[in-house]
């Protein structure tokens, strides 16, 4: 799988309104197409009215969510590494993530992807990540395995929503042939997969000499963080490609266990 790192260059501009002609389109599938809510699985809509409006509010305010996530890697004083997130990984968000991931629901790039450009505008702008303005983006890299399953790189599909101008260069890239299914994982998404599996995902990826200037700052990017491996693990390759991780960018967090007598989300699906 080839993957890419972006440089924005201006903080990204405010995603376009949908043309007519697109609105039209869509309105013509939903009526020609047997259609269903890819969220909540409602008859009529790709996505139904009430899903929309559930991932608005659901991703209407990045957060910080590196306390949640054990398997970080720490900083000099301690820290764990700063991670922003779109939103929490609960209905309605784990839903859609699940469907655009596992499901062929790509219809939803749009509005996941353009959560995921808010947030690195966010953490653009968070005073205690040096060198955050001007940083690199380099996603956690996709497998061969993933690929030919689902047809599509999910991650890359996302990113695809990251406004230009932006410079483009190979860092760390999957390998072409890996060693092992299960390393990149073999069932759907992250389902399944404890820390100590997405660790040695690290050892599947290959890092691309020369394509990170020596300590360039960078964000990582990833869809779903839960203990913080697999972004430990991409942060330990771009320092040997010679970058800094300076922080991450996350579409979706998962929450830390609650008291069941607290009111809060629903829980989405289990990813690992």
């Amino acid at each position: 799988g080839v993957w890419w790192t972006h440089r924005m260059r201006s903080p990204p501009s405010s995603p376009s309104p949908p043309s007519a002609f697109g609105t039209l389109g869509r309105a013509l599938a939903d009526l020609v197409l047997p259609a269903e809510c890819a969220v909540c699985a409602a008859p009529g809509h790709r996505l139904c009215p009430a899903c929309a409006e559930g991932l608005t509010a659901a991703l209407s305010l990045p957060f910080r969510a590196e306390q949640d996530a054990p398997a970080l890697p720490l900083g000099p004083g301690g820290a764990p590494l700063p991670v922003m997130a779109a939103g929490r990984y609960a209905d309605p968000l784990a839903a859609a993530v699940l469907a655009f991931k596992d499901h062929h629901a790509l219809h939803l790039r749009g509005v996941l992807g353009e959560a995921l450009c808010r947030t690195v505008a966010a953490a653009r702008l968070e005073p205690d990540l040096p060198g955050a303005p001007h940083a690199l983006l380099v996603p956690v890299p996709g497998g061969a395995v993933g690929f030919r399953r689902r047809g599509y790189d999910p991650l890359a599909e996302l990113t695809r929503a990251l406004p230009a101008p932006w410079l483009v260069s190979d860092a760390v890239r999957a390998r072409l042939l890996p060693r092992a299914s299960t390393l990149r994982g073999g069932g759907p998404s992250h389902a399944g997969a404890g820390a100590g599996q997405r660790r040695r995902r690290a050892r599947d990826w290959r890092v691309v000499a020369g394509r990170l200037p020596a300590g360039a700052p960078v964000l990582l990017v990833d869809d779903v963080l839960t203990t913080g491996a697999t972004l430990a693990a991409l942060a330990e390759a771009v320092r040997r490609a010679g970058g800094h991780p300076v922080g991450a960018v996350v579409l979706a967090a998962v929450a830390p266990p609650r008291d069941p007598a607290e009111p809060g989300p629903r829980p989405g699906p289990r990813v690992g």
